[in-house]
């Protein structure tokens, strides 16, 4: 049971921990993209269209439209802009500008479906540009859940070290994160709404290279710490649709693999022989020969014995390409859904089961 709850642990660190990466991964995306501002320029010229019964390039382009008014919009930043642009007093000022029959009548009203629309189109989005990215970088790092924990499931030591270390290293980067976010709010109005939904101040070039720095180097940490179940797509060597190709791949492989322990074999034998022929007294001479003999059978009996060992393993565990294919596929494609539901979940998981486990230990 307890090795049961190790394995649950050890996964669960591993998925908050991806979970993190492709986290980070969507706000670099947000950031570069900033959807935000694009979602509040939508239904700002939307309510303009509502109220006016004019569309925003309409009125910019009109004649009868005035040079100040023009220039006002010309210079709006979006990118710059959140929900206090969404104000009944501001907006009233603003749409007059725009026409001076602008009807604002229950403006307040009709300003709260916008700013639901705003942060809900917002929200929708992140979701799917996390979906995107999640299965993306599993689809692309070839990150198979199946075959993480099979490994887990297997292997006590490793199964040991991803319940413990690598557990508390997730957990305290998970909280690390959680406690920045309100920080970065701080600055933000009482009424602003959720955090969560808000956009984050447009960040400069410096502090995207640095994100995106931070990015790859929390990735190339986590596929060196998570190296089984990642990337055997890439890895094997001998992929191929037909089967007489894969045939003649590994045996090239086994030819050439055969060769080079020859080859090693034959060095040591030559270095061994030099030794022997500088010894003077000829029947000390001649047991060493012997031994240098006995030791060149040896080797060549475990060559031969491991090679046939490897051979059986491959005959045993053979897929045919396209199951590796599907299995790699559809592993790296779940793997991907279920890291993109969010940190918080994962991170719920890994404390209970972190306790669950201490409770078991503890009762052994």
């Amino acid at each position: 049971m307890l090795s049961l709850i190790e394995t649950i642990t050890g996964f669960a660190a591993i998925m908050l921990m991806l979970s993190l990466l492709v986290k980070t991964l969507t706000s670099v995306f947000k950031n570069y993209l900033d959807y935000y501002s694009d979602n509040l320029e939508h239904e700002v010229k939307r309510l303009v269209l509502e109220t006016t019964g004019k569309t925003w390039d309409f009125i910019r382009d009109s004649k009868d439209t005035p040079g100040p008014v023009k220039n006002i919009m010309k210079e709006i930043h979006w990118d710059r802009l959140g929900d206090e642009f969404l104000n009944p007093e501001y907006l009233t000022w603003f749409l007059q500008q725009l026409d001076k029959n602008a009807v604002v009548s229950d403006l307040a009203a009709r300003l709260r479906i916008h700013v639901a629309n705003v942060k809900y189109t917002f929200e929708m989005r992140m979701k799917n540009l996390a979906l995107a990215a999640g299965l993306g970088l599993c689809l692309l790092c070839n990150i198979n859940a199946f075959t993480i924990w099979k490994s887990l499931y297997s292997d006590q030591q490793l199964r040991a070290t991803f319940a413990d270390k690598y557990a508390d290293k997730a957990t305290t980067l998970a909280e690390a994160q959680a406690k920045a976010a309100p920080q970065a709010d701080a600055a933000k109005p009482a009424d602003a709404g959720n955090p969560a939904e808000q956009p984050n101040p447009k960040p400069t070039k410096d502090q995207l290279d640095a994100q995106l720095k931070d990015f790859r180097q929390n990735m190339q940490g986590f596929l060196t710490d998570v190296s089984f179940g990642i990337g055997r797509i890439w890895r094997e060597e001998c992929l191929r649709l037909k089967e007489e190709d894969r045939r003649a791949c590994r045996k090239e492989m086994s030819e050439q693999t055969a060769k080079m322990r020859l080859e090693a074999r034959g060095v040591r034998n030559s270095e061994r022989m030099a030794e022997v022929e500088k010894i003077q007294d000829a029947d000390a001479k001649k047991r060493e020969k012997q031994k240098a003999i006995d030791a060149w059978n040896a080797e060549e009996k475990a060559d031969s014995d491991a090679a046939a060992l490897k051979l059986a393993q491959e005959r045993k565990e053979t897929q045919s390409s396209p199951a590796i294919l599907v299995y790699e596929f559809f592993g790296s494609l779940l793997t991907g859904i279920i890291v993109s539901i969010g940190a918080p979940y994962w991170h719920d998981i890994l404390q209970a089961l972190s306790s669950l486990r201490s409770t078991g230990k503890a009762k052994a």
